[in-house]
């Protein structure tokens, strides 16, 4: 397989490969299974070295903008991922912070047992500013990868000061950058066998959320329940009194026809016998 290019690929320190339990992919910003040169890389560190692959995706809750809309998005891939990966040799931890701050530690824990860090390279939010603090903290070997487009972030040795000026540079440098382009499905190829389990003082600190979280889950969906029994007994009990209504007001209107068409035939009779 075609290695990754150099151009997309950024040493976030100086530390070593090490001979550790796995290699280890934090999916920051390209959360995606497929066209990703970022899970790519961390596929062919994996299978280089015979060593499992484990996917850590973590969601934080207390940056700035954090929003249900956002988060929403996030978990919804995260179930996709889960169902994907399931029964596969890629061991997948989804990551839900409960609240501010109680994540932390959670990469340098597990990078402590990793043969190699590879993660994504994003140019925006506060990633860089995480990536390069990261870098500083791990003691194994940090590779931050460009996912982001067709053209490297690092393809250009300067900035353009108009929108004409990049236009002519990237008419120019693109097609090469064409001929490689990520893999579809970066898994399809074989990987070693699924890491039988994770380090013990991983699971000490997952475990407790991921109870905290299922009740939590099972606290919601109670209430999301009872929201919604309440809402069809609403539903039914409005829908009977429209019926109700319309079987009292066709009453009414025969009621009052008949009342209508006796007056009538009063009048009439009157009416005839004064002829």
């Amino acid at each position: 397989m075609t290695p990754i290019p150099d151009v997309r690929l950024r040493a976030c320190n100086s530390e070593p490969v090490r001979n550790g339990d796995f290699v280890l992919y934090w999916m920051i910003a390209a959360r995606r299974l497929g066209w990703s040169f970022a899970l790519e890389r961390a596929a062919d560190e994996a299978r280089r070295l015979k060593k499992p692959l484990v996917i850590l995706e973590p969601l934080r809750c207390g940056y700035r903008w954090a929003s249900d809309r956002i988060h929403r998005f996030v978990l919804e891939g995260m179930a996709d991922h889960a169902a994907r990966l399931a029964g596969s040799n890629v061991t997948y931890l989804p990551y839900v912070e409960p609240a501010p701050g109680v994540g932390k530690g959670l990469l340098e824990a597990l990078a402590r047992h990793a043969c190699l860090v590879v993660t994504d390279d994003f140019p925006a939010f506060f990633l860089p500013r995480m990536v390069a603090a990261a870098g500083e903290q791990l003691q194994v070997r940090l590779e931050a990868v460009d996912s982001n487009g067709l053209l490297p972030l690092r393809a250009a040795d300067k900035d353009f000061v108009t929108a004409a000026h990049f236009r002519r540079f990237l008419q120019k440098v693109l097609p090469e950058h064409l001929e490689r382009a990520p893999a579809e499905d970066p898994l399809t190829a074989p990987l070693p066998k699924r890491l039988r389990a994770l380090p013990e003082e991983i699971l000490r600190r997952l475990v407790p959320d991921y109870v905290e979280i299922s009740i939590y889950r099972a606290l919601l969906e109670s209430t999301a329940s009872e929201h919604g029994a309440r809402m069809t007994a609403m539903r039914n009990a409005s829908e009977n009194a429209n019926d109700i209504i319309d079987d009292l007001t066709l009453q009414m209107n025969r009621e009052r026809q008949a009342e209508i068409t006796q007056e009538i035939m009063e009048v009439v009779a009157g009416a005839e016998s004064l002829i």
